[in-house]
């Protein structure tokens, strides 16, 4: 509870945020390491060390700016870590479309990327029936993996709608936009 740590509801696991205190300026770098807080207005439960040190423990809740600094390539990986079993089962479960993102005033397009695949001709059979909906789409590969990368603007009306559709269509199986606003 004295560490620079902090819940969040959907955040992976192992994430690090920025968090500033717009009051006094104070920033700090925390971890999220559990889940919460379990208000409906609240999107952080820092721990008691993060909120000293930023100057709201004795607030209780206070006005945080948070930004994203790096999310655990584990997160989304399939690659096993030797001699340990794989961390997800070896079947194809659908694919999701995520962002993980700090969005600022300046902020025009946010990425979105879909999938872990094993095989780059996976990665292509797939990427073809995309391009139909989104011809600017490509593959990145990292850690063995491949995944589908895009670009949308940096509207949550516009990206849920346009995310909605490629699910309506059978692309994905489903999505997650986990955004802060600067």
């Amino acid at each position: 509870m004295y560490g620079y740590t902090a819940a969040h509801k959907t955040y992976p696991l192992g994430t690090v945020l920025l968090v500033t205190n717009p009051k006094n300026g104070k920033s700090l770098r925390v971890r999220i390491n559990d889940r919460g807080p379990f208000w409906n207005d609240r999107e952080l439960d820092l721990s008691m060390g993060a909120a000293e040190y930023l100057g709201i423990k004795e607030q209780g809740v206070a006005k945080v700016n948070i930004r994203v600094i790096a999310v655990p390539d584990i997160a989304n990986s399939y690659v096993p870590i030797e001699g340990k079993a794989p961390l997800h089962p070896d079947y194809n479960v659908g694919y999701s479309a995520t962002s993980y993102f700090s969005i600022g005033e300046s902020t025009k397009n946010i990425p979105i990327e879909i999938g872990t695949f094993k095989k780059r001709k996976e990665a292509q059979k797939y990427l073809k029936k995309l391009k139909k909906y989104l011809p600017k789409a490509y593959i990145v590969e990292k850690d063995y993996n491949y995944k589908i990368k895009f670009l949308l603007v940096a509207d949550e009306n516009i990206a849920l709608k346009k995310l909605k559709k490629l699910k309506k269509k059978g692309l994905i199986t489903g999505y997650g936009l986990c955004w802060t606003y600067e």
